[in-house]
């Protein structure tokens, strides 16, 4: 503590000075920090390095090599894509999952998330339902939409229309694949939407109202501006995502019929794995990156141009600035108020709640009705075949649950046609849990040493931890088959869960680190100063604060790890090794499952992990509510 010293000046003056008697803390001191900081940003850095930057520059040089020889064939592989005459029809398939996965999906999200933003009674529950497609991995959500669109047993036979298979029809299939990717992926922007609609001030839609608003006019003068960046924010990400989607189109329809909906993305999936030309493939991803960047640019260029018009043409409403001059007087009165003591003095804006509740409703309805189907389908003794299966179950059993569960093949490992797929779900449990360990310990002590050392070392890399999540896994996954076959890890866990915890890396780095930069050092300085170390102070002082990060970091893990279908795919080929997504896809794929299976056993296959995934939404929904309240998003 300082203490006080007298001194004398020329002038022979006496002055007190103050001196600090803390001991100043040595160089040794701050060395020994930055070393410690440097040991734990290693391992981030091994991982992300040797799995995810090493396979995007190794996916680069292959495409420029010949797949058979090796040798360098310069641009011969972009000039073979270029001249093909599909190519052009490729990249408008693309373009139409881009851009029709982005459109409808943002419009029911918004839908959804204007409804479930009321104080409406039992929202909570409302949001949790509405949510549960988002966690439901996409072999089985894709394979339930086939039973559902079987043109024999499924939901349109079931109604007596012969609609033949939409999924066969190249009039039908790309208006199918959109509304099934609508119905899986609204929700990503519903827990944006609702974080924005949380930060928009509630005193702007009174004085609007006081003016005369209707709920529309509200809407797009409040609202739409109140939620712009993050609408465009949100647009982006989802285009990215949906621009290099793979499942989807893969598991559902393969790239057929006759090649209508082959994309980028299953194309060179196609090439790499069918026609064993990993030069060509990686040449496609690469081809498939740049134009969607050169998009995102174009289209970030016009839109800034087009939004500088609009405001020339345009003056600013009265209701804006009415709205925006009200609220600004209010601000300064209730921050007088709370100056004198008083509580702020707040109004409150009444509407008729009757539509929220006819929105939730529908869109919880839009959510589970293929759920609900599959469970009527699961609840029905009716026998395969050619006989439809009523939506209400004609013949109420549990048969098709017992006979299913107690099968043999479940855990038999020589069956070649049924895969085991009890040990697919125990593997699953574990590659899910290992990932997420060492996902939250990796990226919580990196994002500590990034927060607290700062150089330019660190600040390369949180740029590198920024462009990464720029590319899509199915560039990865041809340069990290090729290096784990090489290193011995192909076709095991092992593999599996160090591949996994570098994807999810980058982004669970830059939470913790964000997290750790609100937290006031002071308290870690005062730990020092009593001779705690750095890595005392983390574990013991630092984390016990970071629950809310450390919540958020292992939802997001835990649901994308449990739902992970391409490299548990791709990396293991062994039926016994695989994880669930993958091994279920596998047999649902099989001549085995359509033959011997009934409608209602096909569906009791299908609601096994749905409702794991329930149980893995209530086990992480206090920490997802996190996301609608602008705590966390999912990826």
């Amino acid at each position: 503590m300082p203490v006080v010293a007298t001194t004398s000046t020329d002038a022979g003056r006496v002055r007190d000075v103050r001196v600090d008697a803390r001991p100043v803390p040595r160089r040794g001191g701050s060395t020994r920090r930055t070393g410690v900081y440097l040991l734990l940003i290693v391992p981030a850095v091994v991982l992300i390095g040797a799995l995810v930057v090493y396979p995007i520059v190794r996916s680069i040089l292959t495409s420029f090599q010949a797949a058979d020889t090796g040798r360098y064939v310069g641009l011969e592989n972009y000039r073979r894509f270029f001249t093909d005459p599909n190519s052009a029809s490729i990249v408008a398939h693309t373009f139409v999952r881009g851009i029709g996965g982005v459109v409808p999906s943002y419009l029911l999200g918004m839908f959804a998330a204007l409804s479930l933003h009321q104080r409406i009674r039992g929202r909570t529950a409302l949001r949790v339902l509405a949510l549960v497609p988002f966690v439901i991995s996409a072999p089985v959500g894709l394979n339930m939409w086939r039973l559902l669109l079987d043109p024999a047993t499924g939901v349109p036979a079931a109604l007596g229309w012969n609609l033949g298979d939409p999924l066969a029809d190249p009039k039908t299939v790309w208006v199918v694949l959109l509304l099934i990717n609508t119905w899986a992926s609204f929700q990503f922007y519903t827990i944006v939407l609702l974080a924005g609609l949380a930060r928009i001030p509630d005193e702007l839609y009174e004085v609007a109202a006081t003016d005369g608003a209707t709920r529309w006019q509200r809407f797009r003068f409040v609202t739409l501006p109140g939620l712009g960046a993050v609408s465009v924010l949100a647009c982006t990400v989802h285009f990215m995502g949906s621009f290099q989607e793979f499942n989807l189109i893969y598991i559902l329809t393969g790239g057929g019929p006759a090649g209508v909906t082959r994309t980028l993305a299953t194309y060179s999936y196609e090439q790499a794995f069918s026609n064993y030309d990993t030069g060509y493939a990686t040449a496609l991803t690469t081809i498939s990156m740049l134009i969607m960047l050169l998009f995102l640019a174009v289209a970030y260029v016009v839109g800034r141009v087009l939004l500088a018009a609009a405001r020339a043409a345009r003056p600013a409403d009265r209701m804006t600035l009415l709205a925006r001059t009200t609220y600004q007087r209010r601000q300064r009165r209730d921050a007088a108020d709370r100056a004198a003591g008083r509580m702020p003095r707040r109004s409150h804006l009444r509407d008729s709640l009757v539509l929220p509740y006819i929105g939730a409703v529908v869109v919880v309805l839009i959510a589970l009705a293929p759920i609900l189907f599959m469970v009527s389908r699961s609840l029905d003794g009716t026998p395969g075949g050619l006989e439809t299966v009523s939506i209400i179950p004609r013949q109420w059993t549990l048969s098709n649950y017992g006979t299913v569960l107690s099968s043999p093949d479940l855990w038999s490992k020589d069956n070649l046609l049924t895969p085991p797929l009890a040990f697919n779900f125990l593997n699953s449990i574990l590659v899910t849990a290992a990932t997420t360990l060492l996902v939250l310990l990796v990226s919580m002590v990196a994002g500590y040493a990034l927060s607290r050392w700062q150089s330019a070392w660190t600040r390369l890399l949180l740029v590198v931890l920024l462009v990464v999540q720029l590319v899509p896994a199915i560039v990865l996954v041809f340069p990290l088959y090729d290096f784990f076959a090489q290193i011995g890890l192909l076709g095991t866990l092992t593999g599996l869960v160090l591949a996994l915890s570098a994807t999810f890396l980058p982004l669970s780095t830059l939470l913790f680190k964000v997290f750790f930069d609100g937290i006031p050092r002071e308290i870690e300085e005062s730990a020092a100063i009593d001779g705690a170390g750095t890595l005392r102070i983390l574990f013991q002082i630092v984390r016990p604060l970071a629950g809310p990060v450390i919540g958020s970091v292992a939802a997001f893990t835990l649901i994308n790890c449990w739902n992970e279908y391409l490299f548990g795919a791709t990396l293991i080929s062994d039926g016994a090794k695989r994880t669930f997504p993958p091994a279920l896809q596998q047999y649902m794929s099989s001549y085995a499952f359509s033959s011997y299976a009934s409608p209602g056993m096909q569906a009791v296959f299908l609601l096994i992990p749905i409702f794991a995934a329930i149980v893995l939404l209530s086990l992480t929904q206090r920490h997802l509510a996190a996301a609608y309240q602008g705590g966390a998003v999912k990826g």
